[in-house]
């Protein structure tokens, strides 16, 4: 039989009378019986991000009736930062972009932050011509929708067609 290291040895010598110490039955005292009371664990409520097909918003087949030329089709993308959900439909010819924001201020706050273009009137809460970046921003409750068109069209057949294409969306959109 082979003998055990030192180590292991002291070891085991220090920690026997610490076990043998901690057992009531060897001190001869008795613990207090508590009841243990359980609570019921209390849901706290986040605020939900919603989170949708952004493709499902409009069709393929609408979006080429819309601008007028056929489209490659469009595939959807989830991400998320912090206090926002970025909901992408996006193809070659068509990026539709959704800013889902948990709070209407700071979409608001979000919207206000870009720079400086001319208003669209009548399309959601606020909207703006963003050529020759883009075509269309369009801040609607907590959400900001931009649209853009790659293609070929001159700008203001393309800002007409954004301009149906997010009006169309805004429709679809959850509330």
């Amino acid at each position: 039989m082979k003998a055990l290291p030192p180590q292991i040895c002291l070891v085991t010598g220090l920690l026997l009378p610490l076990i043998a110490g901690c057992s009531d039955e060897q001190s001869g005292q008795k613990t207090a019986e508590k009841p243990i009371s359980v609570k019921q664990a209390v849901e706290i409520q986040q605020p939900m991000r919603q989170e949708f097909d952004p493709c499902a918003l409009i069709t393929q087949a609408k979006m080429e009736e819309i601008i007028g030329v056929k489209v490659t089709a469009p595939t959807a993308t989830i991400d998320r930062v912090e206090g926002v959900t970025f909901l992408n439909c996006t193809s070659n010819d068509t990026h539709i972009n959704i800013e889902s924001w948990e709070a209407e201020s700071q979409a608001i706050e979000s919207y206000d932050f870009g720079t400086k273009f001319p208003s669209i009137e009548g399309l959601g809460d606020k909207a703006r011509n963003t050529q020759p970046l883009g075509e269309v921003d369009v801040l609607y409750g907590r959400y900001i929708v931009s649209v853009d068109l790659f293609t070929g069209l001159d700008r203001k057949a393309e800002l007409e067609a954004a301009t149906t294409i997010a009006r169309t969306v805004l429709e679809n959109i959850p509330k």
